[in-house]
């Protein structure tokens, strides 16, 4: 088997958007790396949060999101092939994505410490070739977008009453 076609069953499948319509990165999990063989996870990165889809052909699909303003570290893990980017957030949560090429692996760490960066306040110090992220939203904004996800299943209801404690908490007043 060449190095090529290696690379192709052991690399997951990634693509960037734009951030509205489609997200700014979106990952298929690699089958080997993702230790699912039929179900590998996608990965999608949004401007305001990451989030992972899981479909089990037994188990309930689920999604788990972290928005950037919760980010406490993000791990960049290199191979020879491919790299593992590992996004936690402040409450111990925890998404990777295993397996991404590795000629994509810098620009989407880049993405999301860019994000990271201005889900904080600092100012977007992206290259020219990464898009800017928005500004960041109000509290009724934030408080609107919590319910939908909850709504959509993403959030518990535990999960949604301490978001909404937290946006809460952070507005300025």
């Amino acid at each position: 088997m060449s190095d090529a076609t290696e690379d192709l069953e052991d690399a997951g499948q990634g693509q960037f958007g734009d951030g509205i319509a489609k997200p700014l990165y979106e990952f298929q999990a690699s089958r080997l790396k993702g230790g699912r063989m039929f179900t590998p996870n996608v990965i999608r990165l949004w401007r305001d949060r990451i989030e992972e889809y899981e479909h089990h052909a037994i188990r309930k699909k689920g999604t788990q999101a972290i928005s950037f303003h919760q980010v406490a570290q993000v791990k960049l893990g290199r191979g020879l092939r491919w790299t593992d980017i590992t996004v936690e957030s402040t409450g111990g949560h925890v998404i990777t994505l295993k397996g991404v090429p590795k000629s994509d692996g810098e620009r989407v760490k880049g993405l999301i410490d860019d994000a990271v960066n201005d889900a904080r306040g600092g100012g977007s110090q992206a290259s020219q070739s990464v898009p800017t992220l928005a500004p960041q939203a109000s509290v009724a904004d934030e408080l609107i977008k919590l319910a939908q996800l909850r709504d959509a299943g993403v959030l518990s209801p535990d999960e949604f009453e301490v978001q909404k404690t937290r946006a809460m908490q952070n507005s300025p007043t």
